[in-house]
């Protein structure tokens, strides 16, 4: 092998590797931003919750909600609280949400929520990496809470 080819050889895996970095590079970023934007959509659907489901004098019952949307219209179910349903309806990201309706003894950090009436209600949204059985999704990478009120 002459020094000539050992320089080739050596260009080429070069241009490989760096390639191959610019690659991993962008996939992460990528998936940091789309991270971000389940978070802004996370908070958002909680927004829309707080503003349909609290009516005067209609306490929001306790449990797991889905949110649906299609043209111009947004529509709250009730959910399986085994599910992370998936946040992006076009698969574009696995990233999964979760919205429940829980009393202050049931937040996820209950300790850091002190001076709030026992028997207020609280919306909480989780965001995992993957959508599925909460079981075999892991852990939340990203909690909400926010309080409805009291009964």
């Amino acid at each position: 092998m002459t020094l000539v080819e050992l320089m080739i050889s050596m260009l080429i895996l070069t241009i490989v590797c760096t390639a191959w970095l610019e690659i991993i590079g962008i996939q992460s970023a990528k998936k940091e931003a789309r991270r971000r934007e389940a978070v802004d959509r996370l908070s958002g659907m909680m927004d829309a919750f707080a503003y349909l489901k609290r009516g005067p004098g209609q306490p929001v019952a306790y449990g797991s909600y889905h949110v649906t949307s299609s043209f111009n219209n947004l529509e709250i179910k009730g959910g399986d609280a085994s599910v992370a349903y998936p946040m992006f309806a076009d698969g574009a990201s696995p990233i999964g949400y979760q919205l429940r309706v829980v009393r202050k003894s049931d937040l996820p950090r209950a300790n850091g929520f002190e001076g709030w009436s026992p028997g207020s209600r609280w919306l909480v949204g989780q965001l995992y990496s993957q959508n599925g059985i909460t079981n075999d999704v892991g852990s939340p990478f990203f909690t909400l809470s926010v309080c409805l009120g009291a009964n």
